[in-house]
């Protein structure tokens, strides 16, 4: 599934010249969405009451595809907080999530820093902002002006 394509198709619906087909085409578009929204809706309901369907639920909230389509009709079973402290484990410590503003500190270089917001990116992708404390430099850290400076 490509979003970059459907977002390309939805610009082209906007796009049409005649008002009449670009509201039904909308409103089909949306019609389509609240369907697919009740479904999903319905398919976590039978399996919240089901035996196994804890795991089941857990194992989707795992998979970013549908983690995505879940989130998109605000249907995920686990809050933004839940999940950005299930993506971080041990790397980091969760701040807060307090108005869709996820606040991280962490206790390692530069690359961590980037691994730790592709983490949370990836399991809130629904946050407004991420900022990350810390992340700076450690080691034995050399500036490139050092290593090319003439003797």
């Amino acid at each position: 599934m490509n979003t970059n394509n459907i977002e390309s198709l939805v610009e082209k619906v906007q796009n049409f010249q005649d008002p009449s087909a670009r509201e039904i085409a909308l409103e089909l578009v949306q019609e389509i969405m609240d369907l697919h929204a009740a479904g999903l809706e319905r398919i976590m309901e039978i399996l919240s009451g089901a035996e196994a369907g804890g795991a089941v639920v857990e194992a989707m909230s795992d998979d970013a595809l549908v983690s995505g389509i879940l989130l998109l009709h605000d249907l995920h079973p686990l809050d933004m907080e839940a999940r950005v402290r299930r993506a971080l484990g041990t790397k980091a410590q969760l701040l807060s999530t307090q108005d869709g503003i996820v606040l991280v500190r962490i206790d390692g270089g530069p690359e961590l820093k980037a691994a730790v917001y592709q983490a949370v990116v990836e399991a809130a992708p629904d946050a407004l902002s991420v900022v990350i404390e810390g992340g700076e430099a450690r080691g034995n850290f050399v500036p490139v002006t050092q290593l090319t400076a003439s003797s």
